[in-house]
């Protein structure tokens, strides 16, 4: 049978038989934990059980990953060869759906990628992300409980990026009339809006992807610009969703009127013509990194030369022998430096603060015929190699708290974040080995994970060709034909690159949201900058949901995982105001000042606000207040809206 990506997949009752040698080379490419895990799930083999997992760093240090002694390992290949070559392969469970499905073996194969015995808040989540929930009796998604007639309700979702796909793909599921309008000319939200060169994930594919689809075929571990964009057209056709997209179409403002219960709306299209349309409730998908930010340099507007945002990029800017200034040495600065590098005759990197910039492992690799056998071919690998990647990726958290033991010995911010620094130093010194005076100007003196950390596309390599410059120090302003720096030096140039990031204090503009007593949200965040419930809900704004919201980036692990329980969560708000026979729901205010103030305290454990300098760093707003991450692991957050009674009024 065939997958929706249209990848041929044998499912358990299937007589064709997998090719033996195949088998063998493919088995020799699979991750040994997560082949243990589901060769263990569909045994329940004891010799399996005792193997001892060995914790292996990746990225320097910020990740920590559940491996195998290589013994162990080659064990683990034979059971799984023997497993898939065996001709009772038919009789095995084809998924953990069945209702006798052992749920401690579940929770053994779930403590094999963790290392440990999974917490119920672990395995909670677990048993979501792999699919599980059923064959353990629980159930997070956004469901029908009556039977109902939704049919005369409308949600408007702002953006066609992956908030307002998802969003929509529940929507349709449920049954729930919606429209989604996007002013860009096609699907893909910030994989639309960022066309650069260079341009790509720096999350694995495996983790940048919704749940939901099921063995999409990824070219690249870490996908480019223009196939997570397919992705998400490829997703709105297939559930159902491109239909009830308007593109070239924005949400100017939203006003919610108290006795209708009804957001009266106003949109525009790309001839500037507006009209009014209504609708029961609202999603804000325009996400965190959609206004680019453009700094006001002096003379900018006497600049001579083009000058190009990253995310507003024009695909006929050619370096080819021009002097080009780059600003912002940030993730989308170093993705572009090395593509100038090439092309122009001189670049000219200007760089306010240094970054810690680290190697990531199968960046710009393919995926192997190897890796897209296994997903297709062994039963459960897809899912629980897509889960083992976002645990990995979530060990992030260790290094992101303060360990005030390890300061009182004299440590700087915890083992784990001062090993990560020791390891990204070595490497730069490594990269420059030859320039001792980029080292010292390339080197934070900042902890690292204090600011994102940024992965390498040869951005060391770039600045130490001879026609390229660093300047370690920021744009102060534009002259005719020259950028000046901080310091009063100008450098002659003909064209400058802004990777300067986004307005991400901003999270629902360019739209204007009015709530029933006539306060933007602009308004009531006036105090110390964005906040939501949940990063999801503002009292005073009933109906209205926002995603990627004001603190809501989960601090590691998976964006769309997150993604997913906001939708849920929305999507089960607007389910329960449809059948309770209300027509409007809103969070108190004690629920949103009782989780904000919790949500203070436990960011004073972490080192955001109080590592890096405030006032360059993405992640803390203008009141010197961190405002893009939640300080809980992901499957903290998750209980939080799980156990979300007694939080919302509905009238």
């Amino acid at each position: 049978m065939k997958n929706e990506a249209g990848c041929t997949v044998p499912s358990i009752g299937d007589t064709r038989r997998l090719d033996p040698h195949e088998v063998k080379e493919s088995l020799q490419h699979a991750h040994p934990n997560v082949l243990r895990a589901v060769t263990y799930l569909m045994t329940g083999n004891p010799e399996l059980l005792v193997m001892r997992t060995i914790e292996v760093e990746r990225r320097g240090g910020a990740f920590i990953e559940q491996t195998l002694s290589e013994s162990d390992a080659q064990r683990v290949r034979e059971l799984a060869f023997e497993l898939l070559t065996s001709p009772d392969l038919d009789q095995r469970p084809e998924s953990a759906m069945a209702p006798d499905f052992d749920q401690d073996r579940i929770r053994d194969a779930v403590g094999f990628l963790l290392g440990t015995r999974p917490r119920e808040a672990e395995f909670r989540l677990a048993i979501r992300e792999l699919g599980l929930e059923e064959a353990c009796g629980v159930s997070t998604r956004a469901r029908w409980s009556t039977d109902v007639d939704p049919s005369g309700w409308r949600v408007l979702v702002v953006g066609a990026g992956f908030s307002g796909i998802g969003m929509a793909v529940r929507l349709q599921e449920l049954g729930i009339p919606y429209l989604v309008v996007d002013k860009q000319p096609r699907i893909g939200g910030t994989w639309e809006r960022n066309q650069f060169p260079e341009a790509r994930v720096d999350t694995t594919s495996y983790v940048y992807q919704f749940s939901f689809v099921e063995k999409y075929p990824w070219k690249e571990h870490y996908a480019s610009q223009e196939e997570v964009r397919q992705y998400l057209e490829y997703v709105a056709s297939s559930y159902g969703v491109t239909p009830h997209i308007r593109l070239e179409t924005e949400l100017v403002e939203g006003r919610f009127n108290a006795e209708t219960s009804m957001w009266e709306l106003v949109l525009r299209d790309k001839t500037g013509a507006e009209w009014k349309e209504t609708a029961n409730f609202v999603v804000s998908g325009s996400g965190l990194f959609s206004t680019p930010k453009i700094p006001a340099f002096p003379g900018l507007e006497e600049f001579e030369g083009p000058i190009v945002h990253s995310a507003q990029w024009d695909p006929g800017f050619d370096p080819t022998g021009k002097r080009v200034a780059i600003a912002g040495n940030g993730s989308t600065g170093v993705q572009i430096l090395p593509w100038l590098a090439n092309k122009a005759d001189h670049v000219t990197v200007f760089q306010r603060t240094p970054q810690w910039i680290s190697p990531l492992e199968k960046y710009k690799e393919k995926v192997s015929e190897q890796i897209q056998w296994l997903h297709d071919n062994v039963p459960f690998y897809w899912k629980w190699s897509c889960f083992n990647a976002r645990l990995i990726r979530g060990s992030l958290g260790d290094a992101q708290e303060y360990d005030r033991a390890w300061q009182a010995a004299g440590g700087l911010v915890s083992r784990r974040n001062d090993g990560l620094r020791e390891n990204l130093k070595a490497y730069i010194a490594t990269k420059l080995a030859d320039r001792p005076d980029l080292r010292e100007a390339c080197t934070p003196d900042y902890a690292p994970l204090a600011r994102r950390l940024v992965v390498d596309n040869g951005w060391y390599d770039a600045i130490v060709k001879p026609n390229v410059t660093l300047i370690p120090r920021g744009v102060a302003a534009l002259g005719r034909n020259s950028v000046i720096a901080a310091d009063g030096t100008a450098y002659e140039c003909d064209a400058l690159v802004l990777a300067t990031g986004f307005e991400v204090e901003k999270y629902t503009l360019p739209a204007k949201y009015y709530g029933p007593d006539g306060r933007t949200l602009e308004d009531v965040w006036a105090k110390d900058g964005p906040r939501a419930y949940a990063g999801v809900e503002v009292p005073g704004f009933p109906n209205f949901f926002i995603m990627y919201g004001p603190n809501g980036q989960p601090r590691g692990g998976s964006y769309v995982a997150a993604l997913e329980l906001w939708i849920d969560f929305a999507a089960g708000l607007i389910v329960q105001t449809i059948e309770s026979g209300h027509r409007r729901c809103e969070v108190t205010v004690e629920a949103f000042d009782k989780y904000n103030a919790l949500m203070d305290i436990e960011m004073e454990r972490l080192i955001w606000e109080g590592e890096a300098p405030k006032d360059r760093n993405y992640y803390v707003n203008s009141f010197g207040r961190q405002n893009v991450n939640m300080p809980w692991r992901l499957h903290d957050y998750a209980q939080i809206l799980w156990k979300s009674e007694d939080t919302h009024v509905f009238a």
